[in-house]
Order: structure tokens, then sequence, then C-alpha cells
């Protein structure tokens, strides 16, 4: 430790808050039976910019999204979000066709309750029901959409089964643990507006300085460039640093950041 720099010291710091980003990110995605290699990673935060190219070669992602909004997408989708209403009753009782009834008369009593907890006025609504099945003898609750068919159930829990838990167990009975309905309001969402290129194809965005940049353990000469001047099909490979009014973005080496008519930051791992 004593032979170390504090720029290598303030990198390991930054490594163990990747390698817990990442971890979280594997919770939800690895250990649920998805392989995110063959995904996008959506980054999202202030400071989400700054290491979003580290986690996704931590996740062995190759492809990075970044909105107009990344630094405040919290906010701009809570403003945006539909709004939800949920109601749920036990069941506890074997999946089987005669129980098909009396599920879709519990699904009719639950949707009265929960539409009278949205204002429906003028608006679109959507209704999702769902069902948790679980083995019999087992806690372990899987959710499938609620269908009139016994078979088609069994079929979407033993699917969802199979690629959490690598195993399915035919010789088990399904017992509905509970039911669920979901009222959901929808909001309208504005469409994002294209923006137009101005400069020529082969004129490349200009950097307002070149700074310093440790990483990879070794310093690098970066150049910064400002959003608001970068233009459609503009690329910038990395190492490189683009500043907004919400967040900075890192563009590690090895990775090509990329933006759309839409104004998206596409960062694209290149090696």
């Amino acid at each position: 430790l004593n032979d170390c720099t504090p720029e290598q010291v303030a990198a390991g710091f930054i490594a163990i808050a990747v390698e817990n980003m990442a971890n979280a990110i594997k919770k939800i995605s690895l250990q649920r039976g998805y392989d995110v290699t063959q995904y996008v990673l959506c980054c999202f935060g202030g400071a989400g910019g700054q290491v979003a190219c580290l986690i996704a070669d931590t996740l062995g992602m190759k492809k990075i999204f970044l909105h107009p909004y990344a630094g405040v997408l919290s906010a701009y989708g809570m403003g945006l979000a539909d709004v939800r209403a949920i109601r749920e009753e036990g069941v506890e009782q074997p999946l089987a066709q005669a129980l098909i009834l009396k599920l879709e008369q519990l699904m009719e009593y639950l949707e009265t309750k929960t539409r009278s907890k949205i204002n429906e006025a003028n608006a679109q609504v959507e209704i999702v029901k769902k069902v948790n099945l679980k083995y019999e003898g087992t806690n372990s609750t899987l959710t499938v959409n609620f269908v009139d068919d016994v078979v088609l159930m069994r079929q979407g829990f033993e699917d969802e089964h199979k690629s959490r838990y690598g195993f399915i167990q035919l010789d088990k009975n399904l017992i509905v643990e509970s039911a669920s309905v979901e009222v959901i309001q929808k909001m309208d969402t504005p469409k994002e507006p294209l923006i137009i290129r101005t400069r020529s194809l082969n004129e490349a965005p200009v950097s307002v300085e070149t700074v310093r940049m440790f990483t990879a353990d070794k310093w690098h000469n970066a150049p910064v460039y400002r959003r608001e001047d970068l233009q459609p099909e503009d690329s910038i490979n990395g190492p490189a640093i683009i500043i907004e009014k919400i967040s900075t973005i890192v563009v590690e080496p090895n990775w090509e950041a990329r933006l759309t008519e839409r104004n998206h930051l596409i960062l694209q791992r290149f090696r």
C-alpha cells in the first residue's frame, strides 16, 4: 500500500464503488437468468456518466445509452410516469381448471376496488391481471399473467423457474398463493425533438480544453467537449470528457461516444 500513488489509491476507491454498483445490477439480471452482455446499459444520475464505461466493462457490456436528461432522469421519469394502483388478495389453493372461475370472480372484485383509486376521466387505462404461483411445499413464488388456461399459466411459471433457477419439477403441483389486479392510467409522453446537423460530416467537434485524466492505471491527455456543441453523427473516441449542465460523462479508452439525431449519446466499446 505504501508504494501506491495518491491517484492509484483514488482509483482503488472508484473500483470498489464500481464493483458494488455492478453487483447490484447482477442481482436483478444474472441472478434471474438474464445475460447482461446482450443488453444496453441505461445510465442515469448526475455521477452515472463518470463510471458508466467502467461498470459496463465489469459486466462485459458493450453499449451504453445516455438520455439528454440522464443526470436528472429519476425526476424526469417521475413526472412522466404512468399512475398505477394495485390490489392483491391471498388465495392459497392448487392451480386447477376448476379454480379459474373463482379467480375470474376475484379479479373482477379486485378490479372494481382498484379502479376506485384511479381518476379515469379522459384517461387511457390498462388492466394487468397476475397470479403468484409456487410449487407445493415451497415458499418461492413467481408471478405470471393470469389467463383462463391452466396449462398456459403453468408453462409461464416453468419458463420463468427454468430461467431463474435452472430446473423445473414436473411432479409437483402448483399453488396459487395470491392474485393481483393493477390499473395503469397512461400518461402522455412528449415527443423528443429531432436535432439537425449544421456542420459538414467531415468536420469534427472542437474541444474546449485538454486536461490530464488518470484512468487504466496511467495518465492520459483527455479533450473536454461541451454536450451542447455536439451534433448528430459526431463521434468522440476515448479517453475524453463530455460536460453538460446536469452531469459529466467520461469516455474511457477503447470507448466511442456518438450523438444521435434525438440528442441521445451512445457509448460503444470498439475493442
